[in-house]
């Protein structure tokens, strides 16, 4: 890739779809130290990805905050309160929420970033990696165009670790949308993408790119 921002870490990736596969897969590929998790005991994880790997390995959720420096929870947003509950004592590590909740039946926003961190004590939760589709995380790997990604969170420390994550993984830049009530955007970006991709049919190669001039 010919980037590289920092020394291997261990990052868990809570989750058992195609998104935290994808992000297992390119964080796995940049070096860094990957344990890929279930939402709960019962969930599977992708055993056939993380066999692929010497640094990818399995792990169930509550062994995470004993094992992980960082953890990616990608699971749907609906989860994200259960999880947080299940991952323990995590008050010191970097949580970054790449959830979404892209249904609102009850007409009222569920912010998934403030219920990790009311559940947890962990003040360090941002949300990043959320508003394009597994596609694209796996697209990037022969990518020759510059692709963005876009972190919202109230934690310096978490975005920052969340920019370098992205650069690692691919990314050109990783642009920060400012703090926890900004959040909602990145989901709003989301719902752009899917009514681009599916309602629209543009197909699943899209990517958002902010041009200066």
């Amino acid at each position: 890739m010919g980037y590289k921002t920092f020394a291997s870490m261990n990052i868990a990736i809570i989750g058992s779809g195609v998104v935290s596969d994808a992000l297992a897969y390119r964080l796995a590929m940049a070096g860094h130290e990957v344990l890929l998790a279930g939402k709960d005991e019962q969930e599977p994880v992708n055993w056939d990805l993380a066999n692929e790997f010497d640094n990818m390995d399995v792990t169930t959720v509550g062994h995470v905050a004993n094992e992980a420096d960082i953890i990616i929870i990608a699971t749907k947003g609906e989860d994200a309160r259960a999880v947080a509950y299940h991952i323990g004592d995590v008050r010191r590590k970097v949580i970054i929420d790449a959830t979404n909740i892209l249904s609102h039946k009850t007409g009222e926003h569920f912010h998934t970033v403030k219920a990790i961190t009311a559940i947890t004590g962990n003040k360090n939760v941002v949300r990043c990696f959320n508003c394009m589709g597994f596609e694209n995380f796996l697209n990037l790997v022969d990518r020759n165009d510059s692709v963005d990604m876009y972190v919202a969170g109230d934690s310096k420390k978490a975005k920052e670790i969340a920019k370098l994550l992205a650069r690692d993984m691919g990314y050109s830049e990783c642009f920060d949308f400012g703090g926890n009530e900004t959040i909602e955007f990145l989901e709003d970006m989301a719902r752009c993408w899917i009514n681009l991709t599916m309602l629209q049919k543009k197909g699943a190669k899209i990517d958002f790119k902010l041009l200066r001039k």
